[in-house]
């Protein structure tokens, strides 16, 4: 069964790894995994690490040059062009590129913060970049995210206003996982687009401030939009993070607005275990879903649990796909 994952973080291990001398990391490293997890599709980020903070715009033109670079030379993965989406052959990955926490922009070319802003969407259009978490665990100059603490008015700025609308001109997909419930519901009232929280879960299921309340899981269905569950394990459970409670934030879900608008977006920290990323070191690892070749497992358990072929086919491929086809199309018009 194909699977999309509509969030990794490979593009970290790959920079590291980059950075310390080795090549060709997607091939030699994430493609077995991927394909042994039936992993068709992704978007993966690029991320500033806390680490790099007060560095952001550095940190990022380093961490997308090793990451470029590694992917160009793959021979089992496609890049999505936006404005060209490809046909990806069964032996290939088909990857998005997207962004997690804008803080970088801030510090891009401009006589002003929006000049800086429509110049950093432009560029990263022109890269095929098409996705965006406007904050990642923090306040920034744009949102409040979750995680952080802040003085300031909780929800978009003026600034996260303009870049919303920069977001909408260039067609861009915007993500509302790490933003506090100030930042989404600015987001869903300020834009008619369809909204996608990546690597999110049920706060009902677990209650934990990173996951939806019942009223963002349907306004994002509302909008024909898309839910990634994620496998981060202080997310899924508060005691016991395992696949049946992972199960569970599905079950919920489905129930409450319908399978059509579940995906997974996994969120493997796999890729982040080996590094000093800064900040408060991320463990919690859901029991029998470590990482992408655990996926079957869980497919088949999901089976077990009540799950129809063809829900989870659309769980696990279709739903994301088409969420992700659309907003090609409508560009394309």
């Amino acid at each position: 069964m194909k699977v999309f994952d509509l969030h990794s973080d490979l593009f970290t291990d790959i920079a590291w790894r980059r950075e310390r001398g080795e090549t060709n990391v997607f091939d030699t490293v994430h493609y077995p995994y991927l394909k042994a997890g039936g992993v068709d599709a992704l978007i993966c980020v690029f991320w500033v690490e806390p680490k790099f903070r007060n560095q952001a715009f550095e940190r990022f033109q380093r961490i997308f040059s090793y990451v470029m670079e590694d992917l160009k030379s793959s021979r089992h993965l496609v890049i999505q062009d936006p404005g060209n989406p490809k046909v990806v052959s069964s032996d290939k990955v088909s990857v998005y590129l997207g962004t997690e926490g804008l803080t970088f922009l801030e510090e891009w070319k401009g006589t002003s913060l929006q000049a800086k802003i429509e110049n950093g969407f432009s560029w990263l259009s022109d890269e095929k970049v098409n996705h965006a978490i406007f904050s990642w665990n923090e306040h920034n100059f744009l949102a409040t995210g979750t995680g952080a603490v802040s003085s300031q008015a909780n929800g978009l700025t003026d600034l996260g206003q303009f870049a919303l609308k920069q977001g909408e001109i260039n067609n861009w997909v915007v993500d509302v996982t790490h933003l506090d419930e100030a930042s989404f519901w600015d987001i869903y009232h300020l834009s008619d687009q369809a909204i996608m929280a990546s690597h999110s879960n049920s706060r009902s299921i677990c209650q934990h401030e990173r996951n939806l309340t019942d009223q963002q899981i349907k306004a994002i269905a509302a909008r024909d939009g898309i839910i990634g569950l994620n496998a981060y394990g202080e997310f899924v459970h508060s005691e016991t993070p395992n696949v049946d409670h992972f199960i569970d934030h599905a079950i919920h879900i489905a129930n409450l607005v319908g399978y059509e608008y579940i995906g997974f977006g996994f969120d493997f920290i796999d890729y982040l275990k080996d590094y000093d990323l800064g900040g408060t070191p991320m463990r919690t690892v859901t029991n029998g879903l470590e990482d992408a070749s655990k996926i079957p497992e869980l497919l088949f358990r999901m089976e077990q649990r009540g799950f129809s072929r063809k829900e989870m086919e659309a769980i696990s491929f279709d739903n994301a796909n088409q969420f992700m086809q659309k907003r090609f199309d409508s560009e394309n018009k």
